[in-house]
């Protein structure tokens, strides 16, 4: 008899060291700030991107309201709020160089923001729960 591992098979990189949400963006903590940004599913989906639309510092996010934009020559998607807060920073130099998220959509934030300490904030997708979500995917392509 030959026995096969029952871990889902996936081929886009998952990170352990952050939160995952249903639009295909990541969320880490990073002292009291959070970083978002996209995954790495995001990036392959959407192609070679040419443009990105941040929020000035400053901007409030409302929880699961858009906040910029992606696009590529295929493409456009928005990126929506996981929690509600304040953008300190936009990453201007991923603005000006787009293509930076296909090559390492993890090491690019898009936004760093403050959450609003009065909102709870909302049950985010461990890496593990992620993964799972993009083997579905995967079986359904």
């Amino acid at each position: 008899m030959i026995y096969v591992a029952t871990e889902p098979r996936i081929h886009w990189l998952v990170p352990d060291d952050r939160h995952f949400d249903r639009h295909h963006q990541w969320i880490q903590p990073r002292e009291t700030l959070w970083a978002i940004g996209v995954t790495d599913y995001t990036q392959d989906t959407a192609g070679d991107i040419l443009y990105i639309a941040l929020p000035a510092p400053g901007t409030r996010l409302e929880e699961g309201r858009p906040f910029g934009s992606i696009e590529s020559g295929k493409w456009v998607g928005q990126l929506y709020a996981p929690f509600n807060g304040i953008v300190i920073a936009s990453n201007e130099p991923l603005i000006e160089s787009p293509h930076l998220l296909n090559q390492d959509p993890y090491g690019q934030w898009l936004i760093l923001a403050s959450p609003d300490p009065e909102a709870p904030l909302p049950p985010w997708l461990s890496a593990d729960e992620y993964r799972q979500q993009l083997a579905l995917l995967e079986e359904s392509r």
